[in-house]
């Protein structure tokens, strides 16, 4: 395990390198504003086969803070990830992002033609206000008026209510994460970024990434594209079906049981989370397809046993 740090633009980031051999799979964390760690404990089996990189983005975790809020663009972002592929001399990765991580990684495989391997777009949108539309109509069928009591109070200035929290703890347990009792430091993550890029929640939207949206860009992807999500998500499993439907080499997957965090929900769900993605590096792997070519492959939706 190697760990250390690498100058991005505006800052430094922390990285880890973890194993070895085969094309190294690279870890970008969601958030915005929340740190890899500890995420991506459950990747750690990964690295008996091949390397495994993460890294905290700028501004969060073991990396740099942004005290300067006109750094926390997605371009800025785009060009962290990289600074960070390039300048640890990553050769043809796996791309693993997790919801904004996977925003990162659409919109980087569809801008700027990287060589990867493939890319793994696990529990990520493509737009954000199609997005807020979709969470919101599953909150309105929760049980105990979740959605009032959490976006509608947002709208009344009604936040101070301590059921507002309760009702938010809900919805997590309906739609993000379903079976863990897992929870985040506060010290890792940085309340600034996510209230600069997201605002009051990821179903109200007034930051930066209000408007955010890559539809009509997702078929210049020439990367193979594995598109995860789960049975309970928050980003629905339509939203992802047609994320893979404009992807010309993809491969749309739903996680029975899971929601929106596999990799944290208890086993045998995180195991089988990590094993979906083993697996499709694997038949990645064994094709035999020239850099920059295409293999054929067309975009198809499985519900892949748990």
């Amino acid at each position: 395990m190697r760990e250390g740090r690498i100058s991005v633009p505006g800052g430094r980031v922390w990285y880890r390198r973890t194993g070895g051999g085969g094309p190294p799979l690279l870890l970008v964390h969601g958030g915005p504003g929340y740190p890899s760690d500890p995420l991506f404990d459950a990747f750690a089996p990964l690295a008996e086969e091949r390397e495994v990189v993460w890294y905290d983005q700028l501004g969060v975790g073991r990396s740099d803070p942004v005290d300067d809020v006109s750094l926390l663009t997605v371009d800025r972002f785009l060009d962290e990830l990289g600074a960070v592929s390039e300048g640890l001399g990553l050769e043809r990765p796996h791309v693993y992002g997790h919801s904004w991580g996977a925003m990162l990684g659409l919109q980087y495989a569809a801008e700027r033609a990287p060589e990867w391997t493939s890319l793994i777009c696990a529990n990520g949108l493509a737009s954000v206000p199609r997005f807020e539309r979709e969470v919101r109509e599953l909150m309105a069928g929760l049980p105990g008026d979740v959605l009032g009591r959490t976006y509608g109070r947002e709208l009344r200035g009604g936040t101070d209510d301590p059921d507002y929290r309760v009702a938010q703890e809900e919805y997590v347990r309906a739609c993000v994460l379903r079976t863990s009792s897992l929870s985040l430091d506060p010290q890792l993550m940085s309340p600034t970024t996510f209230r600069t890029m997201i605002g009051h929640a990821d179903y109200h939207v007034t930051g930066t990434l209000k408007d955010w949206d890559i539809f009509d860009a997702l078929e210049r992807i020439r990367v193979p594209t594995l598109v995860l999500g789960g049975e309970f998500d928050e980003c629905v499993p339509a939203h992802l079906a047609d994320i893979a439907a404009r992807i010309p080499d993809s491969v749309h997957v739903t996680q029975p049981g899971a929601a929106h965090m596999g990799y944290l929900e208890e086993e045998p769900l995180r195991g089988a989370y990590v094993s979906l993605i083993r697996d499709y590096m694997a038949r990645v792997e064994s094709r035999a397809c020239p850099p920059g070519g295409r293999s054929g492959a067309s975009a198809a939706s499985i519900s892949a046993a748990g």
